[in-house]
């Protein structure tokens, strides 16, 4: 699969699947009404890759912690089709050459594999979801399709850094619902009076209290907000956004 030609981080390039981050061409992957054409950065993409749109699939996300199991009857939700993915901000599957895709503008896409199970996921996961149960979710789902979480290997994509995601106190009072105040200091920190978040952090605690071997999971360290090939929403980007991928591979 060759992916060159259109900006791409390389985040997945094994026999086993492939993945990657893009900030596309244009930067639209939305279309504003359901019987739009596909956007031109989608179909750039599904021609890089040699799949049909027919086998690509995008929820609508919400920032939340829904996760679904997705198979071929959702191909081209969210792309060419409307989509009955609503409110979903992670995707499953154990089905081979589904292109499973999420949007993102400084929130941490997360690409999940089971290699010995046959499964892959991918998430969208901003602080509201950090903080809440789409990590849990995932894994469950996951699961479902046979996967274990000591065989789960999970790659923290580009997102915004710590030393950029300034938040603000009420960020850090929904996070101490859900985790230590040890953890609390290892995920927020203060730099001249102001509140930093730790994104990865936060998703490293969240999947390892979920039985995800630490060495299991790592971490692109991308900053969408360092890098300007890449859009920021915090940086001012507005109404463009990258695209997180991943495709398991059938066999040749």
């Amino acid at each position: 699969m060759d992916i060159s030609g259109i900006k791409d981080i390389t985040i997945i390039n094994s026999n086993f699947a492939c993945a990657g981050f893009t900030s596309g061409n244009e930067g639209i992957w939305s279309r504003n009404e359901a019987s739009d054409p596909p956007t031109k950065d989608y179909v750039s993409l599904a021609e890089k890759l040699g799949i049909p749109l027919t086998k690509v699939i995008r929820p609508y996300q919400a920032g939340g912690d829904k996760v679904e199991i997705v198979g071929s009857e959702h191909g081209g939700s969210g792309v060419i089709k409307d989509n009955e993915l609503k409110k979903v901000d992670g995707l499953v599957t154990a089905e081979k050459g589904l292109v499973l895709s999420v949007i993102a503008a400084d929130c941490v896409p997360l690409y999940l594999i089971d290699k010995k199970a046959g499964v892959t996921g991918i998430l969208h996961c901003g602080w509201k979801s950090g903080a809440g149960t789409l990590v849990y979710n995932a894994v469950r789902k996951m699961q479902e399709l046979g996967a274990s979480p000591a065989d789960i290997k999970v790659i923290i994509g580009p997102h915004i850094c710590e030393e950029c995601y300034e938040v603000g106190e009420e960020v850090r009072n929904e996070y101490a619902n859900s985790f230590t105040c040890n953890e609390l200091e290892n995920i927020f920190s203060r730099r001249n009076k102001r509140l930093y978040l730790d994104l990865s952090e936060a998703i490293r605690i969240k999947f390892t209290a979920e039985g995800i071997i630490s060495r299991n999971i790592s971490d692109a360290r991308e900053c969408t907000f360092h890098n300007k090939s890449l859009y920021s929403y915090r940086r001012g980007d507005r109404g463009k956004q990258n695209l997180a991928y991943i495709i398991m591979k059938t066999e040749k």
